[in-house]
């Protein structure tokens, strides 16, 4: 992870801390959503269950919880609500079909995929549209010759 986000959910951690408010809460839910809240503010955004996958035993529930909490001690503190900027299925595209080892002309093709259902309203997941997308493209004649025996069945 980029030090600057460590930094950057650090400073979260301790301005919430400073309020003294979140004592008896799960200090890991807490921390995981500090992580989880720089990465959407550094537009560098990571899904709850990677943050989960991280964090000691915080559930996606109670990363969800503390978010919430989080958001509310920073807008008390600052006086003005705090921006968490909504995440695009473009913003996993490239991470996702990296992780999946997928060649460049294919990455290519899902991202234009992406650019184009922006024009429709589709009113899901970001995650479950970037999947369906990937699903999609790699389900076509041209690229599954380009994938075949890249991926152990």
């Amino acid at each position: 992870m980029i030090i600057f986000l460590k930094d950057w959910a650090n400073e979260i951690y301790k301005k919430v801390e400073d309020q003294k408010s979140s004592r008896g809460r799960n200090q890991d839910a807490i921390l995981a959503a500090c992580l989880y809240i720089a990465c959407r503010q550094e537009d560098k955004p990571r899904t709850v269950k990677e943050i989960c996958s991280v964090a000691n035993g915080a559930t996606k529930k109670k990363i969800g919880r503390a978010k919430t909490y989080i958001k509310k001690q920073l807008e008390l503190e600052n006086g003005q609500s705090v921006e968490i900027w909504t995440i695009h299925a473009g913003d996993f595209m490239r991470r996702f079909c990296s992780n999946l080892g997928m060649a460049n002309q294919t990455v290519k093709a899902a991202q234009e995929a992406v650019g184009k259902a922006k024009q429709f309203d589709i009113r899901r997941s970001p995650i479950s549209i970037a999947a369906t997308i990937i699903n999609i493209v790699t389900q076509l004649p041209y690229y599954k010759k380009a994938l075949k025996g890249d991926f152990p069945c």
